[in-house]
């Protein structure tokens, strides 16, 4: 090889520092917390997202652009059970690119980023550890796919992107949804939450008005009825006027299905209510006193939200 000619390393590092450079002019500092560091992106000219948790308080934000300088902002919205915030710049900024690969897989080479207070860039490098399926974040937000990046996440890099080798954005780093490890929001899921928050400063989150818990079916029941599962959701607790109660659903119902939709616990319950059930009617299949049955409820909205 001519050794006047960069070597496949060298290359490969210019390459992901290329791709850092790339988003570089669309990330921010988000001043919102005396105690927690936080980046936010530029989704649209002027409306940043960032994570919820760093977040201390509603008013008074500014963020720091490539440069140092510094713009106020509003905040228009917050989701805790998605970790995910919407900020409004007072100036049009650059939006980030997007549109990343498809295809992304385990062992794919990604890129984190962030900004610090001073308008700094910062950045580290690793890989997709795991991918896996739409989850539940434990306040119960609906995150459209799992992504658990392997890299350092330095003070900072939450709210920042998670980027492909070409520097296009795959989703939001947050510290704040696993106290084991970083995880990122996608961009799916970014846009369908923002697009809420911006819209009507809350996420819309269907209710049914039950306390449940999961309960073993026994095999004799099982085989009486000819149910195929083993598990299904005890009702624990209706509550006075909700969905539930004007359905008829009663205190030891068990519920066997949602909507057609089988339920072997309390999570595949808030799995099959998801936002867009709001206002609709709703088949509930319940077992009750030995048993099956079937009750029509009118989906709600979570009070309060």
């Amino acid at each position: 090889m001519n050794s006047t000619e960069p070597s496949a390393l060298v290359a490969l590092s210019d390459e992901l520092a290329a791709a850092v450079a790339r988003v570089a002019p669309s990330l921010v500092y988000v001043d919102g917390s005396p105690r927690r560091d936080a980046t936010g992106v530029v989704w649209s000219a002027r409306t940043i997202v960032t994570v919820d948790h760093v977040l201390d308080r509603d008013d008074d934000l500014e963020i720091v652009l490539e440069g140092g300088r510094r713009v106020a902002a509003t905040l228009a919205g917050r989701d805790p059970s998605t970790d995910l915030a919407v900020l409004h710049a007072a100036v049009d900024l650059p939006v980030a690119p997007r549109g990343a690969r498809g295809d992304l897989a385990a062992g794919h080479i990604v890129l984190a980023a962030g900004r610090d207070e001073d308008g700094r860039l910062g950045a580290s490098f690793g890989v997709v550890s795991a991918l896996d399926g739409p989850w539940r974040t434990w306040r119960g937000g609906a995150v459209d796919r799992l992504i658990r990046p392997d890299l350092s996440m330095y003070p900072g890099f939450s709210g920042g992107p998670l980027l492909d080798a070409a520097g296009r954005v795959i989703g939001l780093n947050t510290s704040g949804l696993s106290r084991r490890t970083a995880l990122t929001i996608p961009a799916q899921t970014i846009d369908r939450v923002a697009g809420q928050l911006e819209s009507r400063g809350s996420v819309a989150r269907a209710y049914l008005g039950v306390a449940l818990q999961d309960v073993r079916l026994p095999e004799t029941l099982r085989a009486a009825l000819g149910l195929d599962r083993r598990y299904a959701a005890l009702v624990l607790d209706v509550a006075p006027g909700g969905p539930a109660e004007h359905a008829g659903l009663a205190l030891g119902d068990v519920l066997l299905s949602v909507g057609g939709v089988p339920v072997e616990g309390a999570e595949d319950v808030q799995r099959a209510l998801g936002g867009d059930s709001i206002g609709t009617r709703v088949a509930l299949e319940i077992l009750r006193g030995g048993t099956r049955g079937r009750v029509d409820a009118v989906i709600g909205e979570r009070p309060g939200e």
